[in-house]
């Protein structure tokens, strides 16, 4: 069964230049986990970013950003030889944490068997050796080195053989629907360094995404969304981070004057 393919035009991209696609790259989306929160995010040409494709819960589906021609801005210098797509995921994850997302898995098995039939790729995992090294075949962001922004995902407990099992017309994951989050369940608020390299943070409740512009522009979003019963979580951790009560009480003093 083909894709169904939604098309969520992006402005950011250019042209190849010429340039032949010989890679298939897989990315995380280190915030979005709806493929529509990350093409709202990919439609702002101020924001400069932008992949191909995007990979979520939903059934049998992925989102398009970038027309298969063009020049997807996600991978710096690799970009004019590579073909690209964000799964609505975390670097961080563990391997049940992947376990969780069948779905997105199989939506990128698919995508892969389409892009590497369209572009005459095969479907083979390259070393960052090899993709580095003129090679031919389907790669994670991290294997892209120096030439893709020295990026680490899709993270080391990526299921990356069989998502390219799948791709090669291996036995399916199973597809349920999404199951609804928990309440402690880590949804897609994401917030960070101005710069854009600082700790990430993630909530339970908001779905967003925004640079921190100080330490006091961080106390008081924690402020808001502790007020609205959110918890916030450093990536990759369990323990919800807090703040000295001393913060808390200037800042909902100086809210409340």
């Amino acid at each position: 069964m083909a894709l169904d393919r939604v098309a969520m035009p992006s402005p950011n991209f250019s042209s190849r230049g010429g340039t032949a696609v010989r890679l298939i790259v897989l990315h995380t989306a280190e915030g979005s986990t709806t493929i529509e929160s990350l093409g709202n995010w990919f439609a702002n040409p101020a924001n400069q970013v932008s992949s191909h494709a995007g990979a979520d819960d939903k059934p049998n589906t992925v989102g398009i950003y970038v027309q298969r021609p063009d020049k997807a801005w996600t991978a710096a210098n690799a970009n004019p030889y590579s073909i690209q797509i964000e799964l609505c995921g975390f670097a961080s994850w563990t391997a049940d944490e992947w376990d969780q997302h069948p779905n997105m898995l199989a939506n990128t098995a698919a995508w892969i068997a389409e892009e590497a039939a369209a572009f005459g790729i095969p479907i083979v995992r390259l070393s960052a050796a090899e993709a580095q090294g003129g090679g031919t075949g389907v790669c994670q962001h991290v294997d892209l080195g120096a030439a893709g922004g020295g990026h680490w995902d899709c993270g080391d407990a990526f299921p990356m053989d069989r998502v390219l099992q799948m791709a090669q017309g291996g036995t399916p994951q199973p597809q349920p629907e999404p199951t609804p989050p928990e309440e402690d369940d880590v949804a897609n608020y994401t917030i960070c360094a101005v710069d854009g390299k600082g700790t990430q943070y993630v909530t339970d409740m908001v779905e967003t995404w925004r640079a921190i512009q100080s330490e006091a522009d961080f106390n008081a979003t924690l402020v808001c969304l502790r007020a609205s019963g959110a918890k916030v979580y450093e990536t990759g951790l369990n323990t919800p981070v807090s703040i000295p009560q001393e913060t808390l009480d200037a800042i909902q003093g100086r809210t409340a004057s």
